[in-house]
């Protein structure tokens, strides 16, 4: 499946991609920001590609903007079996090329992947889990329409429908230009 909006384009990882995200997840700087920070081999990189294909709770995208891929986006359901069942929805992303961190752009793949989460799956809250240390992303979650729910080391946001429309409206415009 394919998502385009916000001048950039979301499209299913292929096998051909594994290589550049192993690469961008394993750079210190993506990897510092994440959960789980251990080394990822090309062999986990195989079997978490395989795992992925198979499991209808999760979808998984490569970035592309102007052509060019700049990062990876996935979307998880909590609580359910399915995306399509469910109310939770807990999305996450990275931009692997450094230059696109930290600027407009980096925006775009969210705004379209909350669209579909809460248009097309109708979703009713989506979560994000942020290290605290990760002040970054946590503004960047606030810009969004999310209210910290829990504020420990790893925090809690959540974000409504409602929420997410009234917080974006002028970056959605600046975007859709």
């Amino acid at each position: 499946m394919q998502l385009s909006g916000y001048n950039v384009v979301l499209r299913d990882i292929s096998q051909s991609d594994l290589e550049q995200l192993r690469d961008w997840r394993n750079d210190p700087d993506i990897a510092r920001q994440m959960i789980s920070q251990d080394e990822i081999t090309a062999e986990q990189q195989q079997a978490w590609f395989m795992k992925i294909q198979r499991d209808p709770s999760q979808q998984h995208w490569m970035i592309e903007y102007k052509g060019e891929p700049i990062g990876s986006a996935n979307i998880k359901a909590l609580y359910a079996r399915d995306l399509a069942d469910a109310s939770s929805i807990e999305p996450g992303l990275y931009i692997g090329e450094a230059r696109f961190r930290g600027n407009l752009i980096a925006f775009a793949p969210t705004l379209l992947l909350n669209d579909y989460c809460f248009e097309v799956l109708g979703a009713k809250q989506l979560r994000a889990v942020v290290k605290r240390s990760n002040q970054a992303a946590l503004k960047y979650n606030e810009k969004l329409g999310y209210k910290l729910q829990k504020d420990a080391e790893l925090c809690e946001l959540t974000l409504t429908a409602s929420d997410y429309q009234q917080a974006t409206g002028m970056l959605k415009n600046l975007l859709s230009r």
